[in-house]
């Protein structure tokens, strides 16, 4: 038995709270593990066995696992009687038979392990401490706009410096202003709708001397260049009025340097009241962005000078900050917060910023942008959920490269999917590309039906989908900032991305009509003959237990068709959708198709 790929620790993705009655317990294996028992039961209860009392447990299967890579994921759900759990797990491989407590393992039969050992414990199932993002993130369809290039509205006041409004094959610079702005995004707020979208999530909006608006200078006025307050509350009533949800962009990690704070630091330097609130290590640091933060002066984002670092350990700083955020409830009535840079943020200022904003608005949801593995930050008292970019890119690798099998894809998104507890799994912005990223259709070289498959991929997985402008219409776009080109309406409205268009519309709707393809639950089956999909043809099962209802999903990423027959025919199944369906037989290469059972 190889004992050093088993993990497990009493708390976080492996032992915590469902619900108040529900403890949902796993354990990782290697792969030689052929069966996995659970023995558990409450610390204190005992009975007495011919005239010695032992601590009274129950020995209980776990029948459930995924695959993950070189490893398996065993889980089950427990209901604790009196909120208290005391466990250990029995192990079997073809060879031997362990038992795995908290100090080791043993070896079954080994002495009075009753007296010898150290369970696991989990000691009391607190309310309060279970993970409870708000309900409605699990059924919301995110739209992600980049303001100053997603539409300019009809009579919108001139602007100096405007360029024209460029098509969808030019490539774009961070320094050009082509005038997108509020009263444009409430202008295609029906556009949106028909999409299917119910989420809208805004990059920053706030006075700033760029186009990305990531160098704040003042967090309390809106850009002019987009409208003013009086134009953002317009736009959140709106959206509310359209069933969405609205999420602004928090830049607290830095601020620009045209921010009050930081201008009082260059002219005072040490003597500046807000010296404190940065984190400089050299006053004598030059007047004007230059090289400052590469040469270790101060901190700063990227060592940029333009965004010096703010010190979020700073009490000022942070009551600053989470009043900033509270003005933007109170006036503009928004639902949601992306973190910028959230993993630099203090944990002290991220916890007080979460208990102040729910005090204000109880099913208030917070995002974090991280993109590495988030569980600090997850444990329910500061994020509800991050930005899934590893979801992004185990998707993306399965489909750049053809040697890797189904096989490949299923154990990677089950580690995407399993990082922590279901309840945040359901509430994961996934998305395959962003404002920070390549361009989806670009990033896979023009191939079009693989860029379809990738993102409908994305609206058929657990977790909380998320469309950035444009990809709706596949959109090109290089690195960043090319990944920012204006969206383009006229060709849109020309019927050019139709095809595009209605595939994608149908597939939100879909979703967002379908408890099967919201839930966390799904399995990978496979050709009896293909065992490893190694035809790369992926077939999901969402399933949702409340109603029962069942979806089979089928991509074809691969080169040849795929005969629909046997296990895997239409029979007794109603299509919801499809692409490249020839005769109802054959999911041709680059085929999409979803079926209820």
């Amino acid at each position: 038995m190889d004992t050093g790929a088993i993990k497990h620790y009493s708390y976080d993705k492996f032992c915590y709270p469902l619900n108040k009655d529900e403890l949902q317990i796993s354990i990782q294996t290697g792969t030689d593990i052929t069966s996995v028992y659970l023995i558990y039961g409450d610390p204190f209860q005992a009975e007495n066995v011919e005239g010695e009392w032992k601590w009274k447990s129950t020995r209980l299967q776990i029948e459930s696992f995924r695959r993950l890579p070189n490893a398996l994921l065993w889980s089950v759900t427990v209901k604790p009687e009196f909120k208290r759990c005391k466990y250990y797990f029995e192990l079997h491989s073809a060879e031997e038979k362990k038992l795995f407590f908290e100090d080791g393992f043993y070896s079954a039969g080994q002495t009075d392990l009753q007296k010898e050992s150290s369970p696991f414990i989990f000691p009391w199932m607190n309310e309060a401490d279970i993970v409870t993002p708000p309900k409605w993130a699990e059924e919301t369809v995110w739209y992600q706009i980049f303001p100053s290039r997603f539409c300019r509205a009809a009579n919108s006041p001139a602007l100096p410096d405007l360029v024209p409004w460029a098509p969808s094959t030019q490539a774009v610079r961070n320094e050009e202003k082509y005038g997108g702005n509020l009263a444009g995004i409430i202008e295609k707020l029906d556009y949106l709708e028909n999409l299917g979208i119910n989420g809208l999530y805004l990059n920053p909006l706030n006075l700033s001397r760029s186009q990305h608006k990531y160098d704040t200078t003042d967090y309390l006025t809106i850009d002019p260049e987009f409208g003013d307050a009086e134009t953002l509350t317009a736009l959140v009533k709106e959206a509310h009025n359209h069933g969405m949800k609205v999420m602004l962009d928090g830049v607290f990690n830095h601020s620009g340097w045209d921010f009050f704070a930081w201008q009082d630091v260059v002219k005072n330097r040490e003597n500046s009241k807000y010296a404190s609130w940065y984190m400089i290590n050299d006053f004598n640091f030059k007047p004007e962005p230059c090289d400052n933060a590469a040469k270790g002066f101060f901190y700063a984002f990227a060592f940029s000078d333009q965004m010096p670092k703010l010190n979020t350990n700073n009490p000022e700083v942070q009551e600053y900050l989470i009043s900033i955020c509270e003005t933007w409830i109170k006036r503009y009535d928004i639902d949601a917060l992306r973190l910028d840079v959230a993993n630099e943020l203090s944990h002290n200022f991220c916890r007080e910023l979460r208990k102040r904003l729910q005090a204000l608005k109880p099913d208030f949801f917070i995002v974090g942008e991280i993109w590495n593995n988030s569980q600090p930050w997850l444990r329910g008292a500061e994020f509800d959920s991050v930005i899934n970019y590893p979801l992004r890119s185990a998707i993306y690798r399965f489909a750049a490269h053809q040697e890797k099998d189904v096989r490949f894809l299923e154990e990677e998104l089950n580690k995407c999917l399993t990082q922590y507890t279901r309840q945040t799994e359901r509430v994961l912005i996934n998305q395959m590309d962003s404002h920070d990223t390549i361009r989806l259709i670009t990033r896979s070289g023009g191939n079009k039906d693989s860029t379809l498959l990738q993102f409908s991929l994305i609206l058929t997985l657990p977790g909380a989908a998320c469309m950035y402008y444009g990809t709706e219409l596949l959109l090109p776009g290089g690195e960043d900032p090319d990944c920012r080109r204006c969206m383009p309406w006229k060709e849109l409205e020309e019927g050019k991305f139709d095809d595009e268009l209605n595939f994608m519309r149908t597939l939100v709707h879909i979703r967002r009509n379908h408890a099967a393809l919201r839930s966390d639950s799904f399995s990978f089956h496979y050709v009896p003959s293909d065992l490893n999909g190694k035809h790369r043809v992926v077939i999901m099962q969402r399933f949702d237990e409340k109603s029962g209802e069942t979806i089979d999903c089928f991509f074809n990423f691969g080169r040849f068709p795929f005969p629909l027959k046997g296990d895997f025919s239409i029979k007794n199944g109603e299509i919801l959708l499809s692409r490249n369906l020839e005769d109802n037989t054959n999911l041709l290469p680059g085929g999409f198709l979803l079926i209820k059972r």
